[in-house]
């Protein structure tokens, strides 16, 4: 069974143009709990980040700005549990502005895709979505509120404006998000490599409960939807047929609300 909270810690307000113009309306900060997992979503500048929580520790998938942790670590204070992960679910910027700061500021490890450690091992820079894809962009952009960039974010934005060759954080990454692999410290959760929106996508999945934290193979900005931004098409074909195959009543996706019900990702639109 399937419970939903709100959590107790105040909270900003979400944007004007979010609340009044973005068809979903903005994410919320609430916690999800089935079959002994929770999932907390934090709303933030850029994306949502989202709180796994484990018996002792908690696991935190990405952070858009470093303007998001201190909700991140008042939630954290309210559920009197450490983050000791920093997860990544992709790369591109609006996901991983507040990585190194969440690292640094938490006493958090960071765990990176394989995809991203063999690329830069080798050399090879990791590939953005072609330009025309970005067409779809400047309107979600609107939807979140027209976000700045935070005045702690500006000295990373250009390390992450382009194709990377070798990894952009400070923080040493210290275990790779393997197909198949656990989450250290979250009973029942796995990684799924899914690429397509980016080369390096991982979703975290939890079967008994059903979770999927999705990163940005799916979003939320009109009631759920298919990501029609993307690097790879043949890729994201794959992953989106692989997951549909899934056992899943909660979607966290990388923007917007959390989608919940049985079957969910079979009603979410392709666009």
């Amino acid at each position: 069974m399937l419970r939903r909270t709100l959590i107790d810690v105040p909270a900003p307000v979400p944007p004007w143009l979010a609340r009044r113009l973005c068809p979903a309306g903005p994410p919320r900060l609430e916690a999800f709990e089935a079959a002994g997992a929770m999932v907390v979503a934090v709303p933030g500048r850029y994306c949502v980040s989202y709180l796994i929580v484990g018996p002792r520790s908690m696991a935190c998938v990405d952070v858009g700005s470093g303007e998001d942790l201190p909700l991140i670590e008042a939630v954290a204070e309210w559920l009197g549990k450490q983050v000791s992960l920093v997860v990544p679910s992709h790369l591109h910027f609006d996901h991983v502005l507040g990585v190194d700061r969440a690292c640094e500021r938490l006493g958090a490890r960071l765990g990176l895709s394989r995809v991203a450690l063999r690329r830069w091992e080798r050399g090879g820079a990791l590939r953005l979505p072609p330009p025309r894809s970005w067409l779809v962009f400047p309107r979600t952009w609107v939807w979140q509120g027209l976000p700045l960039f935070a005045r702690c974010d500006l000295p990373l934005v250009r390390r992450f404006a382009r194709p990377l060759r070798a990894s952009p954080f400070h923080a040493p990454p210290e275990f790779d998000l393997v197909e198949g692999g656990a989450i250290e410290g979250c009973p029942g959760w796995s990684v799924l490599s899914t690429p397509g929106h980016a080369d390096e996508a991982v979703c975290l999945y939890h079967r008994r409960a059903g979770f999927l934290v999705g990163g940005d193979t799916v979003r939320n900005f009109e009631g759920g939807e298919w990501n029609p931004l993307l690097t790879d098409r043949a890729d994201y074909r794959a992953t989106v047929e692989r997951l549909q195959k899934l056992f899943v009543q909660a979607v966290f996706p990388g923007h917007g609300p959390v989608i919940v019900g049985e079957g969910v990702l079979g009603r979410l639109r392709s666009l």
